[in-house]
């Protein structure tokens, strides 16, 4: 009989920033772009939908973590997420990357202010917990 491992869930959290976290995301998904392009080239069609299912997660969590009706930021951000899926799809790889790749820099040319706000409580940290609650 096989033995059944116990599913242990670790926290995401490890002390990181929220811009920490953020830049990690978007790190990921132009990398699973990248992946995606060379699976492509490759005419690997397994391993562009690995990479494929990889990005579109990384996206979405990015998307999920925006407020776009009360910020014109976030709302302007989700439509450049929005652009970039239409231009996967298309297999528009390099402007892809392109366009994350300058999102990603400006979140990281603010990252040591925005670090120093939430440090200070000015932002609020990542939650202790990576739990969610629903209310039906």
């Amino acid at each position: 009989m096989e033995q059944l491992k116990t599913y242990q869930r670790t926290s995401i959290k490890r002390g990181w920033t929220r811009v920490d976290m953020l830049l990690m995301l978007y790190d990921r998904a132009i990398e699973s772009i990248e992946a995606c392009e060379i699976a492509a080239d490759a005419g690997d069609p397994a391993l562009f939908c690995k990479h494929e299912l990889a990005m579109r997660k990384t996206i979405m969590a990015i998307h999920a973590g925006l407020k776009p009706d009360e910020d014109e930021v976030a709302f302007n951000i989700a439509r450049l997420l929005h652009f970039v899926m239409i231009r996967f799809d298309e297999k528009d790889f390099a402007n892809c990357i392109k366009l994350l790749s300058q999102i990603r820099d400006g979140f990281a040319q603010v990252a040591d202010q925005a670090n120093e706000m939430e440090r200070q409580g000015e932002i609020p940290a990542l939650p202790e917990s990576d739990t969610f609650e629903s209310i039906a």
